[in-house]
């Protein structure tokens, strides 16, 4: 025990000067990594599998998975508790240019020749679009421009592949080839690698509309609903245990971590929903459905990873976008018709990315970014939802942190403090306010 408590305080140490960062980047944020630094608004574009994965993680699938149905159970009841009251931001005005869905060419992974066409910045539309192979780009130097208003971009620099443009609040960081993105220093997983054409650094429209937007303008999310609930979905149960761990079993572990959430979360003014509050087994689609059952909430699915003896960190997934592919083989592959839960990919992008940024300005932990699936409980959900993995049981040291109380409390407040962060940041945008 004393070695468990032990190794747990040294790792729970908050980040300091995280708090110190200001405007509005920060209130979806709610924290993050410390920015590196180098040596207007876009329209909407328009699977099965089970909720876990990583590159190197466990091959578990949900497709192969059989499933059964939970047992005839009345809607559960959420536990109440007093709401605070919300304060109204005031909304400022937003520039919306249209986005057109085309089909998926093969990924270009470094400087193109086959260009289209072209469109460049005018007194209507403030990007520079090209056409590759099919697949709009937008420049990364229209992308300063646009929101250069908010963030005030001092500077934009490109050392061979590596392009970074700074400001006092926002550092992002791109390379072209890669598929990740860095914005104040957390790792974000594109749909499709940065590519370039003669002296333009590109990313793909998609990204910018998926992804890119609505982290960096969350008040300006189309459809955004009130909530005051969250439900809160502990992974596997029953006879199904989940990842097996060096301490334990990623069922219990999950269990445990959403009593605490619940708890903080309550202490916070929301309403709680546990998909299962002991060890029994649900279906996934079972789970979607006592989600989709409680209104004006959102959902957060607790799991534990799984993968080598070294593998570490945590990560946490939205899903996948219409017309892009998982961000690994296993997450449900390319993502042609779109599902239910796409009609909240702006959505779900803004939770994840509060969610992830502030577990990780209050443990330390290794950032394994954020990611895109067709998990089973994201596609069906008619709410924002995303799946968030809080470790790797099979890491000896990292198992034993887990197992430890200290650290499921620890996440457990950070993830409450990242909901209501979120629900401030997307404030201006929700509709149906009660």
């Amino acid at each position: 025990m004393i070695l468990v408590a032990g190794f747990a305080l040294a790792q729970i140490q908050p980040a300091r000067g995280e708090e110190e960062k200001k405007g509005f980047f920060s209130k979806i944020f709610g924290g993050g990594k410390s920015e590196e630094k180098p040596a207007e608004k876009p329209a909407e574009v328009k699977t099965e599998s089970k909720p876990k994965s990583t590159t190197s993680s466990k091959s578990k699938s949900t497709a192969s998975k059989p499933k059964s149905e939970p047992a005839k159970k009345p809607a559960p009841k959420p536990v109440v508790a007093e709401k605070k009251t919300q304060e109204k931001p005031k909304e400022t005005p937003k520039v919306t240019p249209k986005v057109e869905t085309k089909t998926a060419p093969a990924p270009q992974t470094a400087s193109v020749n086959n260009v289209k066409n072209e469109a460049k910045p005018s007194a209507s539309n403030p990007w520079h679009v090209i056409d590759v192979g099919g697949r709009d780009y937008i420049t990364l130097e229209s992308i300063r421009n646009f929101y250069n208003p908010l963030f005030g971009f001092t500077g934009f620099r490109q050392q061979g592949n590596h392009v970074w443009l700074m400001s006092n609040k926002l550092v992002i960081k791109a390379q072209v080839g890669s598929q990740e993105l860095l914005m104040n220093n957390m790792k974000f997983i594109l749909s499709f690698p940065i590519i370039s054409h003669g002296s333009n650094t590109l990313i793909s429209r998609l990204d910018l509309v998926k992804l890119v937007d609505p982290i960096l303008n969350p008040s300006h999310i189309q459809g955004a609903e009130y909530f005051d609930t969250v439900v809160v979905d502990a992974g596997h149960g029953g006879h199904d245990a989940g990842a097996r761990g060096v301490y334990g079993y990623e069922k219990n572990f999950a269990l445990k971590m959403a009593q605490h959430l619940r708890t903080a979360l309550m202490a916070r003014g929301f309403k709680v929903v546990l998909t299962r509050s002991t060890d029994s087994f649900i279906s996934l689609s079972g789970r979607v459905s006592i989600a989709n059952q409680i209104p004006n909430s959102i959902f957060i699915s607790l799991h534990l990873n799984s993968g080598g003896s070294t593998a570490s960190g945590i990560e946490t997934w939205a899903l996948t976008p219409q017309n892009a592919a998982a961000t690994i083989s296993r997450g449900g592959g390319y993502n042609a018709s779109g599902t239910t839960g796409n009609k909240q990919d702006s959505a779900n992008i803004a939770l994840a990315s509060a969610v992830q940024a502030r577990v990780l300005s209050t443990v330390k932990v290794v950032d394994r970014g954020i990611k895109r699936a067709q998990w089973s409980v994201l596609t069906g959900i008619k709410k924002p939802g995303i799946l968030f993995e809080g470790g790797f049981v099979t890491n000896a040291k990292e198992c034993l942190l887990i197992a430890s109380d200290s650290y499921q409390k620890t996440v457990a407040v950070a993830i409450a403090d990242a909901v209501a962060n979120y629900r401030k940041a997307l404030e201006p945008a929700m509709v149906n306010r009660r």
